[in-house]
C-alpha cells in the first residue's frame, strides 16, 4: 500500500496569539523529506511544517507524521507588535 504526505505550514506569533495555517503541500514519496519541508518553511517564512501520512492521494484521512520547527522563521515581535 502507498504512504502519501501532505505538508502544512503554519503561521505563529505568541505576542498576538496566532496558530494559523497557511498551505498545504502534498510530497511525493520520492522526495528527500527533510529538504522539501526546509524549502516549504523557507517559502512561506513558516516557523513550524507538519507533515500528515494518508493511506489515500485524496488525504481524506490524516495522521500526523512528523513536526519540524525552524527557530530561524519564528515571530520576533514584542508585546503585539507586526510579524
Amino acid at each position: 500500500m502507498a504512504t502519501y504526505y501532505l505538508a502544512i505550514t503554519y503561521d505563529v506569533c505568541e505576542h498576538q496569539n496566532l496558530y494559523q495555517d497557511m498551505n498545504e503541500y502534498p510530497i511525493k514519496s520520492t522526495d528527500n523529506l527533510m529538504e522539501k519541508v526546509k524549502e516549504l518553511a523557507k517559502q512561506d517564512i513558516a516557523p513550524i511544517v507538519k507533515v500528515y501520512e494518508s493511506d489515500s492521494n485524496k488525504f481524506t484521512h490524516l495522521e500526523l507524521y512528523k513536526e519540524y520547527k525552524f527557530k530561524e522563521y519564528e515571530c520576533n515581535c514584542e508585546n503585539g507588535g507586526g510579524t
